[in-house]
């Protein structure tokens, strides 16, 4: 009698070893992945002079993607989205809406997206730290009077940049976030290079870099709705930075 209530006992704490949370193993999702990991979207909003004179005269119709922000923002996707302060100025309703969006945060990406170390892909240099300052103090004052907050990320234009200008960047109040994934959606034509660049190169932590689409980017919309269910069944999860 004692041996079979022994059984009985041995029986009971193996299936409560395998069905209590503390000591199961991660529970599968819907494609038996046990584990999550972590992946990092970020979207650069640009606008450079030239670039708002083309919109105001109407030869570009818009400089982002609204497909892309709808598909983020209906999907709960969460992003970091650095904008330019004049990006800001152009659509303050679009940047509030993000900024309102659960899972959105907005970052600082200069006021009119000079390089502040040359040379960088053909964008006007600045070099007088005082004017790099002013980029960036311009675009918090701009962004903080629309979304509510002082952005703490700051990212280069271009990612060009030097020691020195990280001590300029960190002593304003700001964190560098140039390094990861560099998906070379920029001027691409050909989405899926775009998606086979982030699969690619992907892994737990990674910060994958990429734009808010219109005619500088116009295949990150495609691209994105084909990374984000991807990266999901391989068990990734999006946050903020």
């Amino acid at each position: 009698m004692l041996t079979i209530m022994a059984k009985k006992i041995s029986l009971i704490f193996i299936l409560l070893f395998l069905v209590h949370p503390v000591f199961a193993e991660p529970a599968e999702n819907s494609q038996g992945i046990k584990s999550r990991k972590i992946v990092y979207l970020t979207f650069d909003a640009d606008m450079t002079r030239g670039m708002a004179k083309r919109l105001e005269s109407g030869k570009v119709s818009s400089w982002y993607s609204p497909g892309l922000v709808s598909y983020l923002e209906e999907e709960h996707i969460p992003a970091t989205i650095f904008v330019a302060g004049m990006f800001a100025e152009l659509y303050a309703p679009v940047v509030r809406g993000l900024a309102q969006t659960q899972g959105i945060v907005i970052g600082n990406h200069t006021y009119d997206h000079p390089a502040f170390e040359s040379p960088c892909y053909g964008l006007p240099t600045i070099s007088k730290d005082a004017d790099k300052k002013d980029e960036i103090t311009k675009t918090q004052e701009i962004l903080k009077s629309l979304i509510g907050y002082s952005p703490k990320y700051f990212r280069y234009p271009g990612l060009c940049r030097d020691e020195h200008d990280d001590r300029i960047v960190e002593d304003l109040g700001l964190t560098v976030a140039d390094d990861g994934i560099a998906s070379g959606d920029a001027f691409s034509t050909n989405s899926k290079n775009i998606v086979r660049t982030v699969l690619s190169e992907v892994k737990d932590g990674s910060v994958v870099i990429m734009h808010l689409g219109g005619p500088n980017a116009p295949e990150t919309e495609t691209a994105l709705k084909e990374i984000v269910p991807t990266l999901q069944l391989r068990g990734y999860e999006f946050r903020t930075l």
